[in-house]
């Protein structure tokens, strides 16, 4: 979704209804309504209820002009609360004319000493409602949380948790991505299907290498930029010719982003980028990512995808990370209390904002500086952002195409405070599980970078992807349930 820079996840407005059978009192729904916005609003959250009768559904013409009046107001998703048994067909109504994602969730019983004029059987009634919804194909818009039977309280924190959901689908449906540049030659990892990024509502602008030379000789002066770049990176060379590169380079992008309304871009950097532009991009992937504008690498449409996915989620800055290398036994002694075979090395050039870097610095690129600049001081592949990766809670995402359609993975897990002991932007990870994970999901499935989020977010994430359409979510099985094809007899295998 096109965001005001320093904007990371789009304001979501939610609308709520409550339903009544009519052999039930249609007084214990409003009550149980009541508490529950009540609730909610203490959690910050606020919702639009429909005036009138039909704030709590029993006819059809109620369930008509709820959802009229929740979409006049501007409403992304509902709330669907049965405050008791509820009638199923009306329920099942609301949501076909609302046609936006749904909360379905039912009213738990209060007290033992109301089971007689206070019982709403909502336990009972939501499966019929949930029934009536699925009957009409309607289940793909509506999330039924793992436990949907609530007080207010628990209600309340489910709405919260809906809010954060919906920020990841209406950013992502709102979407539009700019890929500068082919996939690099030597990446065919990177491919991509638009057809299968379109599948979840992402528009896809694909413009060339030239385009983006183009729009940087047309600049005459980013005087400014460079101002701000040199504010948050001194140590950005003394060199005003590659500070021009940088500064022009960055205006130029943000430029493409305001005229297409862009909300992430991916270009082409290995290697032809550096050739033509005369510096790394890095620094300024990192820059605008920070601001709610990530850039992915090697023109990897998907990662960029996933990045925006995460920071939605986060509602904050994100990363994009090769899933690298493993981890030595003498990086550090207190590995010793950790599984090596779930630690990895996550690493990428230097795209990740400086902020998120102990001690970041501007270098150059090493690999790239071996091809390119084997025998002179390196100059077009400077622009590099280096450092550690601070501790954090991490959650690592990621899309891959199956035909037209996508499949994803989620894993959560930590970087540790721990010195890398090697260049680029780069972190020591635990995440539990990994090994088997790696082996049984990722191998043949998925490629080499990992989107990067600096909070466990896979909740949100997996209950957005849900209601985006993503058939196949792959998440780590725990210990004792194997994968697929896991050979059960090598289980332990070598394992240091």
């Amino acid at each position: 979704m096109y965001l005001p820079l320093g904007t990371h996840s789009p304001e979501v407005r939610l609308g709520f209804v409550s339903a009544s059978r009519n052999c039930f009192p249609r007084t214990l729904a409003e009550e149980r309504s009541k508490a529950m916005i009540a609730a909610a609003a203490g959690l910050g959250v606020p919702l639009v209820v429909p005036d009138g009768d039909c704030a709590v559904i029993e006819t059809r013409a109620h369930a008509a002009e709820a959802a009229a009046q929740l979409h006049a107001a501007g409403c992304d998703a509902a709330v669907l609360f049965l405050g008791n048994f509820s009638p199923e067909i009306e329920d099942a109504l609301f949501v076909k004319h609302f046609t936006g994602p749904v909360l379905l969730l039912a009213a738990a019983e209060e007290s033992a000493l109301h089971l007689v004029e206070k019982r709403g059987d909502a336990l009972c009634g939501l499966l019929s409602a949930a029934l009536a919804i699925r009957k009409r194909g309607l289940d793909g818009r509506v999330h039924i949380p793992e436990l949907p039977v609530v007080t207010a309280a628990s209600g309340a924190a489910e709405i919260a948790h809906f809010v954060r959901v919906m920020k990841v689908v209406k950013g992502t449906r709102n979407a539009t991505i700019g890929l500068f540049g082919p996939r690099p030659r030597d990446f065919e990892t990177c491919s991509y299907n638009i057809a299968s990024i379109q599948s979840i509502g992402v528009e896809v602008e694909e413009l060339g290498l030239f385009d983006l030379q183009n729009e940087i000789r047309a600049i005459r002066d980013s005087a400014a930029i460079a101002a701000e770049q040199k504010a948050g990176m001194p140590s950005i060379p003394e060199d005003p010719e590659f500070a021009g590169r940088l500064s022009h380079y960055e205006q130029a992008v943000r430029q493409f982003r305001e005229r297409l309304r862009l909300s992430g871009a991916a270009t082409q950097c290995w290697s032809e980028q550096e050739l033509s532009l005369r510096h790394v991009p890095c620094f300024i992937n990192g820059r605008l990512a920070d601001l709610g504008f990530p850039i992915a690498c090697e023109n990897d449409a998907y990662s960029l995808v996933a990045e925006l996915l995460a920071q939605y989620a986060s509602d904050d800055t994100v990363t994009l990370l090769d899933i690298n290398h493993s981890i030595p036994a003498n990086l550090h002694e207190s590995l010793k209390d950790f599984p090596l075979h779930d630690m990895v090395g996550m690493f990428h050039c230097g795209n990740t904002a400086a902020r998120r870097l102990r001690d970041p610095e501007m270098k150059h690129q090493l690999i790239m500086k071996r091809l390119m600049e084997p025998d002179t001081e390196p100059d077009i592949t400077r622009g590099t952002i280096e450092g550690q990766i601070a501790a954090s809670p991490i959650t690592l995402c990621q899309i891959h195409g199956e035909g037209d359609r996508l499949r994803a993975y989620i894993c959560e897990g930590h970087f540790l405070d721990l010195d890398p002991k090697t260049f680029g932007c780069t972190g020591t990870a635990h995440i539990p599980g990994f090994s088997r994970f790696y082996r049984h999901v990722l191998l043949g499935r998925y490629h080499h970078h990992a989107a990067v989020a600096f909070a466990h977010v896979g909740a949100v994430l997996f209950d957005a992807f849900r209601l985006l359409g993503i058939p196949t979510i792959d998440v780590p099985n725990p210990e004792g349930l194997p994968y697929p094809g896991e050979n059960l007899f090598r289980r332990g295998h070598s394992r240091t």
